[in-house]
C-alpha cells in the first residue's frame, strides 16, 4: 500500500468504476491506481462494452493501452472478464503479446472469462465497418471493431428476425440463422465454433458485398475459427461465473471496470452516437447488494470536456489545445473534440449512474493558462436533464435534440484546482476523494 493509503475507498468492499462522461475520463489509470493502494486487489472485473475500450496506464516508462485486460495487470492483478462483456479472443491474444513485452509474466493466465460471454470475430467488426462506410457523412463514431454488431447479430438470433428488420437501428442483411451466437463456452468445441463462424458469414455477405471496400473484408472463416481454438486454449473458461465472482469478493477487493463513460450508454446517452451496451452501474450495484455487499461507486470526470468522434458536445471549443499522447482521431471514430466544463451534462451523468458516492478529477495539471470556462446552464435552464425510463427510443432522440440545441451559459472556469474540484463534487453530488495532476500513477493522490 502506498503511504497515502487507501483513504475513504478503505473498507474492503467493491469498488466500481463508471466515466461520467463520453468516455476518457480516466477509468484505466484509476483502477491501476485503486489497485496500487487498497493493499488486497483480488482482481478486476470488466462488466460491459468489449475491445473497444482504450484505458491508458503509465507507470514510470511503462505505459499500456488497455482493452480488454483489467487495468491492473502491470501490477499482475488477475482479469474476469464477465458478461455482458464482449471478448474478442483474437485482439486478447495481441494485446497479451504487448503486455508480455513490457515484463508482464503469462499475461493469458491472468484472464478468466464467463462462458456466456458473446464472442467478437473480424467478421463482426467487418460488418461493423461496412455499416459505417455506407453512412457515408452520417457516421455514429463507432471504433470499427464490431461491438454492436456482436450484440445485434446475438438479438437477431435470438428473435427470429428476417431480413430487412431492425435490430435497434441496424438492418438485418438477412434472415438471422438459427444457430445461436459464438460465446466464451464454445470456443472449447471446434464444431461448434465453426458451425457458429459459418452461419455469421452466410449473414454477413449481403452487408459486406453492399459496402464493397477493403476494410469490409475478413480472414477466411477456416482461419478464424483455427485462432479462435489456439486462444480459447489458453483461457480459463468460467463455467459457474457467478460463483468464481463471489468467492474472488471475498478474497479482496475487487475493482469493477466500466467500458466507457454513462453518456454513450445505449439507453441513457444520446442517440444513436452511443454504444451497444449498459455501461451505468445500477444493475450491477445492485447485484452486488444483493450478494451482500456494499460497492463504492466511484465516479470518473476530467476537469474539463473531452468526446472522440461524432454527436452532441454542447461546450465543444476547437480552439482549446491540450496535450494529448493517447488521444487521437479514429478512422471510423472520428476526431478528438475538447470542450469547456459542462456541469449540466455532468449533473446528467450522475442522475443515470443512480448511485455515486466519490468522484475522482483528473487533468488538473491542465488548468493553468488553459483559458477554460464552465457552463452552469444551457440555455438559462436550471431545470437539470432528466433520465428517460425503459427503453424510450422517442426520447433518446428528444434528450439528443436539447444537447444539439443548447446554447451553454459560459463562465470563467479559473485555475485554482481546490475551487474546480469542489464545484465538480457539488455538481456530482457526491465528494471529491482523488485527484490527478498528470498521466502517471504517482500523479493521483487521495484527498
Amino acid at each position: 500500500m502506498s503511504d497515502t493509503g487507501a483513504g475513504p475507498l478503505r473498507g474492503g468492499g467493491p469498488v466500481v468504476v463508471v466515466g461520467l462522461g463520453y468516455g476518457d475520463e480516466g477509468k484505466g489509470a484509476a483502477v491501476d491506481h485503486l489497485a496500487a493502494t487498497v493493499g488486497d486487489a483480488a482482481a478486476v472485473v470488466r462488466f460491459s462494452g468489449g475491445a473497444q475500450a482504450a484505458h491508458n496506464v503509465r507507470h514510470g516508462a511503462r505505459h499500456h493501452t488497455f482493452h480488454q485486460f483489467g487495468s491492473a495487470t502491470l501490477l499482475d492483478v488477475g482479469t474476469i472478464l464477465r458478461a455482458p462483456t464482449i471478448v474478442d479472443p483474437l485482439l486478447l491474444a495481441v494485446e497479451a503479446e504487448e503486455l508480455a513485452a513490457l515484463g508482464v509474466r503469462d499475461p493469458l493466465a491472468l484472464v478468466s472469462a464467463d462462458a456466456r460471454c458473446l464472442v467478437s470475430t473480424p467478421i463482426h467488426a467487418a460488418m461493423n465497418r461496412a455499416r459505417e462506410i455506407l453512412r457515408g457523412a452520417g457516421r455514429h463514431g463507432s471504433t470499427g471493431l464490431g461491438i454492436g454488431e456482436t450484440v445485434a447479430f446475438d438479438l437477431a438470433v435470438r428473435s427470429g428476425a428476417r431480413r430487412g428488420q431492425l435490430i435497434g437501428n441496424f438492418a438485418c442483411p438477412a434472415d438471422a440463422p438459427q444457430e445461436p451466437a459464438l460465446t466464451v463456452a464454445d470456443l472449447g468445441d471446434p464444431s461448434a465454433t465453426r458451425r457458429a463462424l459459418d452461419a455469421l458469414a452466410a449473414y454477413a455477405a449481403p452487408l459486406l458485398a453492399e459496402a464493397d471496400h477493403p476494410d469490409a473484408a475478413h480472414a477466411s472463416v477456416a482461419e478464424i475459427a483455427h485462432s479462435l481454438q489456439i486462444i480459447g486454449e489458453q483461457v480459463r473458461v468460467l463455467q459457474d461465473a457467478d460463483a468464481a465472482l463471489a468467492a474472488t469478493l471475498q478474497a479482496g477487493t475487487v475493482i469493477f471496470e466500466g467500458s466507457q463513460g454513462v453518456l454513450l450508454d445505449e439507453w441513457h446517452g444520446f442517440h444513436p452516437h452511443t454504444t451497444w451496451a449498459t455501461v451505468t452501474p445500477r444493475t450491477l450495484v445492485a447485484e452486488l447488494e444483493a450478494m451482500g455487499h456494499r460497492p463504492y461507486v466511484l465516479g470518473l470526470t476530467r476537469c474539463y470536456a473531452t468526446r472522440h468522434g461524432a454527436g452532441p458536445m454542447p461546450t465543444e471549443d476547437a480552439r482549446l489545445m491540450f496535450d494529448e499522447p493517447d488521444n487521437r482521431e479514429g478512422r471510423y471514430q472520428g476526431g478528438w473534440r475538447t470542450g469547456h466544463l459542462d456541469l449540466p451534462a455532468l449533473r446528467y451523468a450522475a442522475a443515470v449512474a443512480g448511485r455515486v458516492d466519490g468522484v475522482a478529477v483528473s487533468h488538473l495539471d491542465q488548468l493553468p493558462g488553459a483559458g477554460l470556462s464552465v457552463a452552469d446552464t444551457w440555455g438559462g435552464q436550471e431545470r437539470p436533464l432528466v433520465p428517460t425510463t425503459g427503453h424510450d427510443i422517442a426520447a433518446l432522440e428528444t434528450l439528443t435534440a436539447k444537447a444539439w440545441g443548447a446554447t451553454p451559459d459560459y463562465r470563467a472556469l479559473g485555475e485554482d484546482p481546490e475551487v474546480v474540484t469542489e464545484m465538480i463534487g457539488r455538481a456530482v453530488g457526491a465528494p471529491v476523494v482523488i485527484t490527478a495532476h498528470g498521466p502517471q500513477r504517482t500523479d493521483r493522490r487521495y484527498v
